[in-house]
């Protein structure tokens, strides 16, 4: 009697495989994205903000009309942000860039093109630098490089929504508007809470394969 529950529970789970794998469709292409970044640190005065490109491919995979996963792989993902103060006849502005491999593998859910997907986000340092430009009156800009000690691993919680304009039967164009909510430190400051807020805009091509 068990023998025979267990061969119609694997019964039931092939025909569920199948039926989840003829349903299943795989769209993957390049992907281009804007991003507006916000740093905040624990007891930072001022407004730190300034703007960052990424490229990389994405891979978008339906199992049904509904549910699915989409991953996305981002290069060159730069976190730029400055913040400028003025006095009487001098201007200081420090400035900060840092560029990340990163990877969004997130749960999506699906309606009539229009998705949201969530999930957690790898960031992987790839580079980082800084500088201060103080400028007098009547005298030339004097540049000081930086190099503050930056954490090379990075974790967000992304969480976006989006939609495919389908272009042909085997090509559609996605649209997406992602946030970057940061879990972890951005640079290695003892003591001091520190982290970056990226809002995002991505244009992708989506292949069906």
């Amino acid at each position: 009697m068990k023998t025979r529950k267990h061969i119609m529970m694997l019964i039931i789970m092939l025909l569920f495989s199948v039926n989840m794998l003829a349903q299943t469709r795989v769209n993957i292409g390049p992907r281009v994205t804007g991003n507006f970044n916000l740093w905040n640190a624990k007891g930072l005065s001022g407004t730190w903000n300034g703007l960052g490109i990424g490229i990389g491919p994405t891979v978008d995979i339906s199992f049904n009309n509904h549910i699915g996963v989409m991953v996305n792989l981002t290069a060159f993902d730069m976190k730029n942000f400055s913040n400028s103060t003025s006095v009487t006849g001098s201007t200081r502005e420090e400035s900060y860039s840092i560029s990340y491999l990163t990877i969004d593998p997130m749960f999506k859910a699906e309606f009539s093109g229009f998705y949201m997907v969530g999930g957690p986000s790898f960031g992987v340092k790839l580079n980082s630098s800084g500088e201060i430009t103080e400028t007098v009156t009547t005298l030339p800009p004097k540049l000081t490089p930086l190099s503050p000690p930056t954490n090379s691993i990075r974790f967000d919680i992304a969480l976006g929504t989006g939609y495919t304009f389908q272009l042909s039967q085997g090509l559609g164009l996605g649209t997406d508007f992602m946030a970057y909510i940061p879990i972890t430190n951005t640079y290695d400051l003892p003591g001091v809470s520190n982290s970056i807020f990226s809002l995002k805009l991505g244009v992708a091509l989506k292949f069906r394969i």
